[in-house]
């Protein structure tokens, strides 16, 4: 009996010695694993009951914003863009994401259709070793989210083909359990609460203004007539949303085309049709502009995004009933992150380091304010295309171009109605404006800017910062009080109060 009560001693000791062990390996994993992914779609758990899934590669992540298509249409959805996702993988990306969503509708951006290949670790002659570490890498970054399942087990093996590669994905603690050296404070927070968390449903903004990207020009490539791996993989998504009674959209975003995109856009609207599915081809209405859109060659920045996200917007509300979730408590994720992402842009506004970064918040945040922009005729502003671009994207028709060389250059933004321009020296009188009855003078060393019939008060600063390359003066939307009074010097910015 003893010997007995040993025995079961020494297996229980066994037993909770292989628990603990098993409790300390998945947190070392937890602690140490690459949180980039879950950070990334930190809210896709979260937004399980969303009525729209997007997918598509890091140009849908750029260009389709679900807050602002829940508060401009009501519409709750979900971006699954991946970066560097060719459509096989975003196959396999769907697959996942209905272990979670239950949508009505994917839409699925057709992007890199003519990529002929599944194996991100293979891919083709034309990439180089660099660009496989970097397909596998962004790999991890759509699929770690995902927990180990049979789903996620046929997709390693169908975008991998080398096996120590596969196991990386599917046990992550090989790869990330020497991080130890590496940890911060933030990688012991949960995914949901870092401050590096994305709290923007999926989608990601980009800053820049590429305002000298030049049009691709047409040449003569041609595509075979057989279908390509990504047409297949495409085939194979619209039978996975016919088998579960899933609504289908196909889209092709705005990109800075070539024969190729649009060669692939024309199919995407070919497969549409014969599916008799509706499509959305931007390559021919196109929102954007190239000049004051673009992050860079191939990714859209705010503005681009605003645009793009309103048109996917108004050609989702006419081509499907899909329920206004405003208002309704089983969506407050939405009106959470839509507030949010309201206090964010007017914040980022405020800490502006650059004027083309206040003028691009200004374009495409939501944030109803007027403004008015001050350009002084002997400072660098003046002459930034970048700035220039944008003011011709918030006044369209404006002079400011037409000015004499180092004239000052003053832009009126409502929120709502008419902007108005002045350039060089000139004298107005009382006029109204959408912000109110508005005075101009500009003479030399000096320009005044007057509301309300209120000549006491000059909005500008015409005292330490005459010589200031630039002022940008927010007021509430009606004009009648002043927010913040901005000024900006090439390279440095100087923020002042008001009062």
């Amino acid at each position: 009996m003893i010997k007995c009560m040993r025995k079961i001693l020494t297996v229980g000791k066994w037993i909770l010695f292989l628990i603990l062990l098993i409790a300390a390996v998945a947190v070392a994993a937890r602690i140490t694993g690459r949180k980039a992914s879950e950070r990334k779609y930190a809210d896709l758990y979260a937004a399980d009951n969303a009525d729209v899934l997007f997918l598509g590669s890091s140009h849908l992540i750029n260009a389709v914003n679900p807050v602002q298509l829940y508060q401009e249409y009501g519409i709750a959805s979900y971006n699954l863009g991946g970066h560097g996702s060719i459509l096989p993988a975003t196959y396999y990306e769907l697959l996942c994401a209905l272990d979670v969503f239950s949508p009505q509708l994917v839409v699925v951006d057709c992007y890199m259709m003519d990529r002929d290949y599944h194996y991100v670790d293979i891919m083709t002659d034309d990439f180089t070793d660099e660009d496989r570490a970097s397909s596998v890498s962004q790999l991890h970054l759509n699929l770690d989210v995902f927990p180990l399942s049979r789903t996620k087990l046929h997709a390693v093996r169908d975008l991998i083909s080398d096996q120590s590669i596969q196991m990386e994905f599917l046990f992550p603690f090989i790869t990330y359990h020497s991080r130890w050296s590496e940890l911060e404070g933030d990688d012991f927070a949960p995914s949901s609460a870092s401050a590096k968390a994305n709290h923007l449903l999926g989608a990601e903004i980009r800053m820049n203004v590429a305002w000298q990207i030049a049009p691709h020009t047409m040449g003569d490539d041609e595509l075979s007539d057989e279908p390509h791996m990504g047409e297949q993989y495409l085939q194979m998504i619209l039978q996975t949303c016919r088998e579960r009674g899933i609504d289908v959209a196909l889209t092709f975003l705005p990109c800075n085309s070539t024969a190729v995109d649009r060669q692939m856009a024309a199919r995407m609207e070919a497969v549409a049709q014969a599916e008799g599915i509706p499509a959305l081809n931007m390559l021919e209405d196109d929102p954007t502009d190239l000049h004051t859109d673009y992050n860079d060659e191939g990714h859209l920045n705010l503005l681009g995004m605003t645009r793009t996200t309103d048109r996917i917007g108004s050609f989702l509300r006419d081509a499907y009933a899909l329920p206004d979730r405003r208002g309704d408590a089983a969506y407050q994720l939405w009106a959470d992150r839509a507030a949010e992402y309201d206090r964010s842009c007017r914040e980022q506004l405020s800490e502006s380091t650059s004027l083309t970064e206040a003028l691009l918040l200004l374009a495409g945040s939501p944030d109803a304010l007027s403004a008015v922009l001050y350009l002084s005729g002997s400072g660098k502003a003046v002459a930034d295309p970048a700035v220039l671009h944008l003011t011709d994207a918030l006044a369209p028709g404006n002079t400011l171009r037409d000015a004499p060389p180092e004239s000052p250059l003053l832009l009126v933004l409502p929120s709502s109605g008419e902007a108005l321009g002045f350039a060089g020296y000139q004298v107005t009188d009382w006029e109204e404006s959408a912000i109110g009855p508005l005075e101009v003078i500009q003479v030399e060393n000096f320009t005044g800017v007057y509301l309300h019939h209120d000549e006491s008060d000059n909005l500008l600063n015409m005292d330490e910062e005459r010589l200031a390359d630039a002022q940008l003066i927010l007021l509430s939307a009606d004009g009648s009080e002043i927010e913040e009074h901005l000024i900006f010097n090439y390279p440095r910015m100087i923020t002042g109060d008001t009062e």
